[in-house]
């Protein structure tokens, strides 16, 4: 199954992307996939990130709008560079929701993807204070977790802010991670639901899931969290190395 078709896009969306252990390998995905099916697919952040693998503009909010007609779909862009950034040799700045709810709302792009917040490259993680920045046009939120996380510590070599993730589970830094606390993050207001606009759809990914263990550990993690929230519905276990998407779905009727 692919992606696009599992979260079901349709010709307008403004897809954001929260938590952690897949983000932007899952919005190189759904780049592709569009681009395939004839969509101009636009890719940004409105926090920092690395440059993608994707042509990049660079450009304050004046100039933006027509310097990305000037270059083919999918296209990655940005504010500016960041000076000295940390952990990585080049990084740029996005933009706030305004300016790429503009964006959207010119008909730039068919797809408009956003990294709403960032995760350190660790597996798992709950939001900041300040996070995520989700822009209040976006229509699909997809908060990911990698199943990578069970069974190791609560701790910051793989979790980004655990004492966050300790808050919402009830677990001690350093006890194991368990499926139902992923899960309990996922579902949770202060977790993988917290800022999503009252119209957008959510769908969980958990993602890295690429052995049948992985996958069934994963399915319990997205188990867990569809009984924790009527929020959505469903979601998905995937492992974008080994081009599984599997959907599990709410019992509830």
């Amino acid at each position: 199954m692919r992606l696009s078709d599992a979260l079901g896009l349709g010709d307008r969306e403004l897809v954001s992307f929260v938590g952690a252990g897949g983000k932007k390998t899952a919005m190189h995905r759904l780049a592709t996939e569009g681009t395939e099916r004839g969509y101009d697919v636009g890719y940004t952040t409105t926090t920092k990130m690395p440059p993608p693998d994707l042509p990049l503009t660079v450009a304050n909010v004046e100039a933006l709008p027509s310097k990305l007609t000037e270059t083919e779909p999918p296209v990655a862009f940005a504010r500016d560079w960041v000076p000295d950034p940390e952990r990585v040799a080049r990084k740029v700045r996005g933009f706030d929701p305004e300016p790429l709810a503009s964006i959207f709302d010119r008909g730039i792009f068919d797809w408009l993807l956003v990294k709403a917040d960032g995760a350190r490259t660790r597996e798992f993680k709950a939001p900041g204070s300040g996070e995520p920045v989700v822009p209040d046009a976006t229509t699909r939120v997809v908060p990911v977790a990698s199943v990578l996380a069970v069974g190791e510590p609560l701790s910051d070599a793989v979790v980004h802010r655990p004492e966050r993730v300790a808050a919402i589970t009830g677990l001690s830094v350093g006890d194991a991670i368990t499926p139902e606390a992923i899960g309990t993050v996922l579902a949770s207001p202060r977790g993988g639901l917290k800022r999503v606009p009252d119209g957008a759809d959510v769908t969980p990914v958990v993602n890295k899931a690429d052995t049948p263990v992985r996958q069934e550990t994963a399915r319990r993690i997205l188990e867990h969290a569809l009984e924790s929230t009527t929020r959505f519905a469903r979601g998905f276990v995937t492992s974008f190395e080994r081009d599984v998407c599997l959907a599990v779905e709410s019992d509830a009727p």
